[in-house]
Parts: structure tokens; C-alpha cells; sequence
């Protein structure tokens, strides 16, 4: 019988340095997923992170409204309409086996283009040990050396000092301002966003030795040529 990641690429890779391992997110990490979720995520004093607010909806599983119906759209959607030409990867962020967080990588026309889109989120228990640094320099190096990127994008609201120091600590330089939109509960608002990008020239790799199975599967599933 064929395994999940023979049908599926994406779930057979597997990213690890040290105590940090990233894998696609399986139906199978949902429930811990949403246990984390629940803890908490956006740490005080610091802007709300995201476009929308799906970390602070009302609890409400088995209900149409709330979380986590909505995340598991997203979530599920990502697999639905995963093409070369456009796809999204959630990684799930484990430490010493327990899940701490997310790292999402996206492209768009990624064959033709080189140029991948990041972003991350930890869990508040789990913040501030360092493990942000690290899941971010293990996706752009993941990018770069199995992928063929020429370019890593990402990006913080205004005033995400944690999130800004992640991002310089892998090598990221400022590369302009976007005005964006975030909807929240009470209604939306315009933010500044401050973006960034990371080449091979300025990456900063972590420091230990790093593992990584399933590129080579992925790639052929991305129709990826001439690394």
C-alpha cells in the first residue's frame, strides 16, 4: 500500500537542527495544533501580527463560526490547491517533540520567479528561547539549498520588535514599507508593514548541523529544474 507521502509529497520532508523539527501539518497534529493556539500567541505589548485576528476568535469547535473552523479551512485549503505554479506549506514546529508553533513558506510561480514568501508564528510558552531564530533559518536555508531560491521575503507590523530581531539575526535587510490591512473583531484598520528580504549573500545559517528528507520528492512534485 502507498504511503501518505508518496501520494503526497509535501508530507514526507522534514527539516531538523538540534531539538527543532518541521514537517508538513497533518490532520494527526490538529488537535495539539489547536491546544497551542489556545495558549496563547500574540505576546503583550506587541502589535497583532496577523492580516486577521484568527488567534483571538471565540473557541468554538463543532461550530460553523469560531475557531477553529476557520483555520481548518485554510489549513485544508492549502493541500487542495497545492500546483507548482502557487502553493502554501504550513510546517509544524516541534521542540524536543512537543509542538511549539508554525512556519509557513509560499510561492507563486516559483519555477519561473525564485522568490519564496515566509512567516512564523511561536506559541507563548515557547517564545523567547530561540527557537523563532532557528525555524526561520532552517526554511530560507531549506529554501536556498533544495529549493534553488534566489530570494526570501517576509514581513512585520511596525513595532514587532520581536519579530524584526528574528528576522536580522537570518540575515534579512529592510526592503521598503507597505500600508496593509488587518481585520480584527472590532473592524479594520490600516497598519504599516515593514518588509524584508534575505539573499544567499546575506543569510546567516544556524549554527549546528542540519538534516533534511523528502527534498528531492517535493521538488519533482513542484516541477523544480536546475537547482
Amino acid at each position: 500500500m502507498l504511503k501518505m507521502e508518496e501520494i503526497f509529497p509535501p508530507f514526507g520532508l522534514r527539516i531538523a537542527s538540534g531539538a527543532v523539527e518541521m514537517r508538513v501539518l497533518g490532520d494527526e497534529d490538529i488537535p495539539e495544533l489547536v491546544e497551542l493556539v489556545q495558549g496563547g500567541v500574540q505576546a503583550a505589548g506587541l502589535p497583532m501580527p496577523f492580516l486577521n485576528d484568527w488567534h483571538a476568535q471565540p473557541f468554538a469547535p463543532g461550530s460553523p463560526d469560531g475557531f477553529p473552523t476557520a483555520s481548518l479551512a485554510w489549513w485544508w485549503t492549502q493541500r487542495a490547491t497545492f500546483a507548482p505554479e502557487d502553493w502554501h506549506m504550513a510546517l509544524t514546529v516541534r521542540r524536543e517533540g512537543v509542538l511549539v508553533g508554525m512556519q509557513d513558506v509560499h510561492a507563486t510561480n516559483f519555477p519561473q520567479t525564485r522568490h519564496i514568501e515566509t512567516g512564523s508564528w511561536l506559541g507563548l510558552g515557547h517564545q523567547g528561547q530561540g527557537t523563532g531564530t532557528l525555524m526561520r533559518k532552517l526554511v530560507v536555508g531549506f529554501a536556498f539549498d533544495e529549493l534553488g531560491a534566489h530570494s526570501c521575503g517576509s514581513g512585520y507590523i511596525v513595532g514587532n520588535q520581536a519579530s524584526a530581531a528574528v528576522s536580522r539575526k537570518t540575515g534579512y535587510v529592510e526592503n521598503g514599507r507597505n500600508r496593509i490591512v488587518q481585520r480584527t473583531a472590532q473592524g479594520t484598520c490600516g497598519v504599516d508593514e515593514q518588509r524584508l528580504l534575505v539573499t544567499p549573500q546575506t543569510y546567516l545559517r544556524p549554527d549546528g548541523p542540519v538534516t533534511i528528507q523528502g527534498a528531492g520528492a517535493l521538488r519533482r512534485f513542484l516541477a523544480i529544474e536546475g537547482l
